[in-house]
């Protein structure tokens, strides 16, 4: 009896079970894939919330740039970088404001640093530079944002970078007056601070508050600065006044017959003038009213291009799909810092790390007397292990020198003889200085000990108060290059103070330089030696000593 295999159309449990499963892990990756194309969408376009800046941080962007594309990669390197900070953005709407303009200059010094590197790098090949790369560098302006096209827009179009072939000629002709609408020849007197902080005021209408959040400077500074420009902006609306006016033999033999171009040396001269002449003095006030000059930022109404959204978009999609958001470095505020400052805190740490010898040395000695006895004073070099600053500050410490005078060297280390080089590596130095019965007959007020040490390229004087009364003290120096951690103040007797004093590597002169800091009522004067941070030509390699 054969048997043959019957197939049955039921479906088991562990078939349904297994179908379902398929259809379930079909459904979810169909959904992710919705998911994942729905956020490239919304990564690919621009923020909604930044719409109202568009058309001013454009309009600032293009100003510093002169350059339309220049000034469109700029203005989506700054939505990019709101958007990778978006939970640091200010809550308020006017810091807001503030936070993107101060991203809007930090994207356009860095398009500027990048054009000026790219031109320096074609110049040395010997091939001609790109179109962009000059567009953006023509919007160079003394090392300043917003003193670009903007700032040099009556000087005519000699600082305007030349047209794209690849443009339609009616796209580079609207172009041109686009940057012809950013010329103010009211501003030709302004410094480029100047110019940047009136841009801000006047064209974007930010307050002074956001115009210091913007620059990265003191509210008070910001105002100043304003108040300065402004009345350089009224003197030479007052000058054009003139011009216009006409009248004075003097003003047409400046301007000529020709068309007015005005021109920064131009305009210095038809200021003078104007202050000078007293017929045309008149008639400047009679065209400005109010007080002469204006001491308030200027009403004009500036003009504010519309931002090219298309192309922005074009952009914004492209460079979230190629490449990430240069970063710059933020304050604690969480605005971006200037690459200026964070250049020059590189420096300050490189010096930190490289240089800093300091030597303390301790010059007890009347502080009048001192400073004529000791300018004079050789240094001494003696060999051998001789007392540290505390040591020396005992009542026997001059007794070792037999001459009695100005001079007793001294040095911390253990190892003698050691100086300071100029590789920075050389051990710490304290040398007392003492004038014989200095601190004499004083033993019942207040008395002050003073030591002194350092700490890396810190400096640490120690203050000891003795005696039956309380000290006040003060300390001070006469360069520019050291400051305190404190000035002054009161030590009860028993009790000691350590001032710290700092260095400031972006002041101090390059080689070798000596510096004092003074200390009262103790007749102490601390003297600091310390090595500049200028580069220096290496030491001739030591030759190899010789097999023979």
């Amino acid at each position: 009896m054969s048997s043959s295999p019957e197939t049955t159309t039921r479906t088991t449990g562990a078939h349904r079970t297994h179908h379902a499963a398929r259809e379930t892990r079909e459904a979810r990756e169909e959904r992710e894939g919705r998911d994942r194309a729905a956020a490239r969408t919304l990564a690919h376009r621009m923020p909604t919330r930044y719409e109202p800046y568009l058309d001013g941080l454009f309009t600032y962007c293009l100003s510093v740039l002169c350059d339309h594309d220049a000034a469109t990669a700029a203005l989506r390197d700054v939505l990019a970088l709101a958007e990778r900070r978006a939970h640091r953005v200010p809550e308020a709407a006017a810091d807001r404001r503030a936070w993107l303009y101060a991203l809007a200059r930090w994207a356009c010094l860095r398009g500027l640093t990048e054009a000026k590197q790219k031109r320096q790098a074609t110049h040395a090949s010997g091939r001609p530079a790109p179109a962009g790369a000059a567009g953006a560098a023509a919007g160079e302006g003394g090392g300043s944002a917003g003193k670009g096209a903007a700032g040099r827009g009556a000087a005519g179009p000699a600082g305007r970078p030349g047209p794209d072939p690849a443009l339609a000629p009616e796209t580079q002709e609207q172009r041109r007056r686009e940057l012809a609408l950013l010329a103010w020849p009211e501003a030709a007197g302004t410094t480029p601070e100047q110019r940047e902080a009136l841009e801000l005021a006047v064209r974007h209408h930010l307050a002074a508050h956001e115009v210091a959040a913007v620059l990265g400077m003191a509210d008070a500074t910001a105002r100043e600065l304003l108040a300065s420009a402004a009345c350089e902006v009224e003197r030479t609306r007052a000058a054009l006044a003139v011009v216009g006016a006409g009248g004075c033999p003097s003003v047409s033999h400046l301007t000529g017959d020709s068309g007015l171009v005005l021109s920064t040396a131009l305009r210095r001269e038809l200021v003078r003038h104007v202050d000078d002449c007293p017929r045309c003095r008149r008639t400047a006030e009679r065209a400005a009213p109010g007080r002469w000059p204006g001491t308030a930022v200027t009403p004009a109404e500036l003009p504010v291009l519309e931002a090219p959204r298309a192309a922005l978009h074009r952009a914004f999609a492209h460079h979230t799909r190629t490449r990430g958001v240069d970063v710059p470095r933020f304050d604690r505020r969480g605005f971006p810092m200037d690459p200026k400052d964070r250049a020059a805190r590189r420096d300050r740490l490189r010096a930190r790390a490289v240089t800093t010898t300091v030597v303390a040395t301790v010059v007890a000695a009347p502080v009048l007397a001192l400073w004529a006895a000791y300018r004079g004073a050789p240094t001494a070099e003696g060999e051998g292990r001789s007392p540290s600053a505390r040591e020396a500050q005992g009542p026997d410490a001059l007794a070792e020198d037999p001459s009695g005078g100005y001079e007793n060297a001294g040095n911390a280390s253990l190892k003698p003889g050691s100086r300071v080089g100029r590789n920075g590596k050389a051990d710490v130095s304290v040398e007392v200085v003492s004038v014989t019965g200095t601190g004499a007959g004083r033993q019942g007020a207040g008395h002050l000990d003073v030591t002194a040490a350092h700490d890396g390229d810190t400096t640490l004087i120690t203050l000891a108060a003795s005696g039956a009364a309380p000290v006040r003290w003060s300390a001070s120096t006469t360069v520019g290059w050291l400051y305190l951690s404190r000035s002054s103040g009161t030590l009860a007797p028993g009790r000691t103070s350590t001032i710290k004093v700092y260095v400031d590597h972006l002041r101090e002169p390059s080689g070798h330089w000596h510096a004092q800091v003074a200390v009262s009522p103790a007749g102490t004067v601390v003297t600091i030696d310390g090595y500049g941070t200028a580069p220096t030509r290496p030491a001739p390699p030591t030759p190899p000593p010789s097999s023979a």
